[in-house]
């Protein structure tokens, strides 16, 4: 459910917790950004920077997630930074606006 939600849904839970289920440990990461949305005439873009822990590095790939309030999805995270306030992803969102307009070859 939460590769579907829109950037509105998205962007209010700045500060909140997702949980990553599928680990043997699960553990939090912490949703600390949502960049501000681009659109264009036929797509919106938009990234949401999550903070996880200093001493586990997730390799790029897609993620079972869990939020109390948006429920359980699947999200591809990218790490970006590492610091030594633990290490940051981001999830990337480059959508159609609407799908039906465009013709599939």
């Amino acid at each position: 459910m939460l590769d579907t939600l829109n950037y509105e849904e998205l962007a209010a839970q700045v500060n909140t917790k997702f949980l990553v289920t599928e680990m043997a440990d699960p553990f939090e990461l912490e949703l600390i950004e949502a960049t501000e949305r681009r659109i264009t005439p036929s797509q919106e873009v938009f990234s949401l920077i999550f903070l996880g822990p200093k001493d586990l590095l997730l390799p790029q790939r897609m993620y079972q997630l869990a939020h109390d309030q948006l429920g359980d999805g699947v999200l591809f995270l990218v790490p970006i930074e590492h610091s030594e306030t633990g290490v940051k992803y981001e999830a990337a969102f480059n959508r159609l606006i609407n799908p039906a307009d465009f013709k599939r070859d």
